[in-house]
């Protein structure tokens, strides 16, 4: 069975900060590549259609031996660094009430690849040098209060607080929905700034 944690810590002692997502994605499947150089692997692979009948992508498909769906996060608060003679200017994202209910939607979305039998197992990863994420709830009125990933336990229909404006939920007004309990808890990387949060789904295999 593919040990993603154990790919992480690797992945990440040797580069902890990208220029996108697209970036982090790329890194981590070389990483996974590496370690199994027989994994078929894809990226950005259609797995499901939503209500409006459009496609969902899986960030990165193991297809052997297992199934096992990957979904990344990648937020950012500004930061500009040079590391090995590569310069990274790093956006402030802001926003972070939708990265965590979009967070949140990728464990469900793995939940559901999961039962429906088109993975066998899934991780949702967050990685961000972005303290909001993992900094525990002072306000007990904000809006996604409900959606907060700090180090807690986390399950059951999440949805945003009657306050929350419609340019907040637009394309999100939906709950969430986590059929299983998960215990939240962010890690360290090698780099101070970054921290990340890392949740395996119905592993089966």
């Amino acid at each position: 069975m593919i040990d993603i944690q154990n790919i992480m810590t690797i992945s990440l002692s040797e580069r902890c900060i990208f220029h996108s997502e697209a970036d982090f994605q790329h890194h981590l499947a070389w990483q996974i590549h590496r370690e199994f150089e027989d994994a078929e692997l894809r990226l950005e692979y259609p797995l499901s259609k939503n209500n409006s009948n459009r496609w969902e992508y899986c960030d990165i498909l193991l297809k052997s031996p297992c199934h096992v769906g990957i979904e990344l996060k990648y937020k950012t608060t500004s930061m500009r660094r040079v590391v090995n003679k590569e310069r990274f200017e790093l956006k402030n994202q802001g926003a972070q009430d939708i990265g965590r209910y979009d967070f949140l939607k990728d464990i469900s979305r793995l939940e559901n690849w999961c039962e429906q039998g088109r993975i066998d197992s899934g991780c949702a990863i967050i990685l961000t040098n972005d303290h909001l994420y993992w900094t525990p709830l002072q306000n007990l009125n904000t809006v996604d209060r409900n959606f907060r990933i700090h180090n807690k336990t986390i399950s059951g229909a999440l949805s945003w607080g009657e306050e929350a404006s419609s340019g907040t939920t637009q394309n999100r007004e939906q709950p969430i929905v986590l059929k299983n309990r998960y215990s939240l808890k962010w890690q360290d990387t090698p780099d101070p700034d970054f921290r990340y949060l890392l949740i395996h789904i119905k592993k089966k295999c």
